[in-house]
């Protein structure tokens, strides 16, 4: 008990200073709160945006699988994560061009493949493709959102990128109320 004692006093205790204001007068630090996180990593595989309720691949499919892919072959990677139920879910899929664009903010950067700026969240890993493919349901020029200028580019279908998968957020079914559609007869 005794050396435990003697080891708590030799140990330093560390020393809160103030810091300087540009005056020379003394001033307490306060540490500004960052608040609730818009973009949680829920495991190693998926992100949830607090904000719009999606689920999204923590990687896009070239940190994924270090290959681009077309826009047919997006849409047979989502199938086969569907398969291997990557973060316990069936339902992955392509993005809309509205769910693709959620993710941008010109107030955000990260580092792209190739050390491009792009504008997303630093949750998700640097080193991600710029372009990623959407849903679409033209014949053959298919969209892909630039996160470097924010904005969507059609491009031929055979042309490649990149994917980031997205999902829905659950449903409750333990809430009826949010279930069942209001009926104005009654």
């Amino acid at each position: 008990m005794a050396d435990e004692e003697a080891n708590k006093k030799a140990e330093p205790e560390e020393e809160l200073k103030p810091a300087l204001r540009e005056d020379g007068k003394e001033q307490l630090e306060v540490a500004e709160e960052e608040g609730p996180k818009r973009f949680v990593e829920m495991g190693p595989h998926v992100v949830q945006d607090t904000v719009t309720g999606l689920f999204w691949m923590k990687k896009d499919s070239w940190q994924d699988r270090g290959k681009y892919y077309n826009w047919h072959e997006s849409r047979e990677y989502a199938d086969l994560k569907n398969i291997r139920k990557i973060g316990g879910f069936t339902d992955w899929r392509l993005p809309t061009m509205d769910e693709v664009a959620t993710l941008y903010d010109p107030n955000l950067s990260n580092t792209a493949k190739g050390g491009t700026t792009i504008h997303i969240d630093p949750v998700f890993p640097e080193g991600s493709f710029k372009l990623h493919w959407t849903t679409s349901d033209t014949s053959t020029r298919r969209p892909r959102f630039d996160y470097a200028e924010g904005k969507i580019v059609h491009v031929d279908e055979y042309v490649f990128g990149a994917v980031r998968l997205v999902r829905k957020e659950p449903v409750n079914r333990g809430d009826s109320r949010k279930a069942r559609p209001s009926n104005p007869r009654r």
